[in-house]
């Protein structure tokens, strides 16, 4: 073959090869941007919320507690009130402009998960401690109330410290609850100890006399000695102050961003004056401002 052909084969051999890696470049154009619309269309797809959902349906589903004063109960006229059916109704204020917006599920504390991890609730107000083991299980935003046990006595008894109870005539009254019960032969290894199933008898235990003092979460025992002014709560606290978050479905970041920003805007921006009124209303005193700086000393 003379060289000639050779050269000529060449060619062709190259010519052949290009249209080859052409081909292979426009089908490796179509398959990226084929990933691309895949991509895109489950991104699009991932970012539907439950908020959009709220928005669209017009109202909220809240879960609270109708057997907790004061944060969620029953009252004498048979309607559902509380502190925190008073935040949720805050809360459909700033999204629809109507406190009215909103359909309260009754739960126990047992519920509470489920029916957040189902969608039964848009998210749940009722009185719920953050912890990290708790925030494996659901979403919380950030603190709208502090918690903490204290100890609340009569106006009138002499206790001023932990040692003032810690005497094997003083009997201390808790729940049916092993945290309660720790914490009680811890402090006061030498007191009696009486135990209830309800927090209404465990306090007035100690009204009527039977008991010298009982452990109560801080905003409880405020809404008690609001409304029984010869009780008064002891200054030391029992444990240290705790957070306590609406909670929700976790994955869903926006429906979470959103009420983590209203909860902001309540404890410290443009709700903070209607937040203000509904925490005086239920605990006899006014909440600090998450603004340091705008409180007074």
């Amino acid at each position: 073959m003379s060289e000639c052909h050779v050269i000529y084969l060449s060619h062709c051999e190259r010519s052949i090869e290009m249209r080859s890696y052409g081909r292979r470049f426009v089908i490796g154009l179509v398959a990226a941007f084929s990933g691309l619309a895949l991509v895109t269309g489950a991104s699009q797809a991932q970012e539907k919320s439950r908020l959009d959902e709220i928005l669209a349906r017009g109202k909220l589903i809240v879960g609270v507690s109708s057997e907790s004063p004061p944060f969620g109960f029953v009252d004498e006229k048979g309607e559902l009130v509380g502190f925190d059916i008073d935040i949720a109704r805050l809360i459909a204020k700033a999204t629809f402009g109507d406190p009215n917006k909103v359909e309260f599920i009754r739960q126990s504390a047992a519920q509470r998960w489920p029916n957040a991890q189902n969608g039964t609730i848009d998210f749940g107000a009722q009185t719920t401690t953050i912890y990290a083991d708790r925030a494996q299980r659901v979403a919380f935003t950030r603190n709208y109330v502090d918690g903490g046990i204290v100890l609340i006595v009569r106006k009138d008894a002499p206790f001023k410290t932990f040692d003032d109870l810690n005497k094997p005539n003083v009997t201390i009254a808790n729940l049916t609850a092993p945290t309660q019960e720790e914490r009680a032969k811890r402090f006061f290894p030498q007191a009696k100890l009486q135990t209830f199933d309800g927090i209404a008898s465990q306090f007035n235990s100690v009204k009527l006399g039977r008991a010298q003092a009982a452990q109560l979460d801080a905003p409880v025992a405020a809404w008690y000695v609001k409304n029984n002014p010869d009780m008064r709560v002891m200054e030391t606290r029992l444990t240290d102050v705790v957070n306590t978050g609406l909670f929700m479905k976790p994955g869903d970041f926006r429906l979470w961003q959103y009420l983590d920003l209203v909860v902001s805007e309540m404890t410290g921006g443009y709700l903070f004056g209607d937040y203000s009124a509904i925490y005086e209303k239920w605990f006899g005193e006014k909440p600090k401002n998450a603004k340091w700086y705008l409180n007074n000393n």
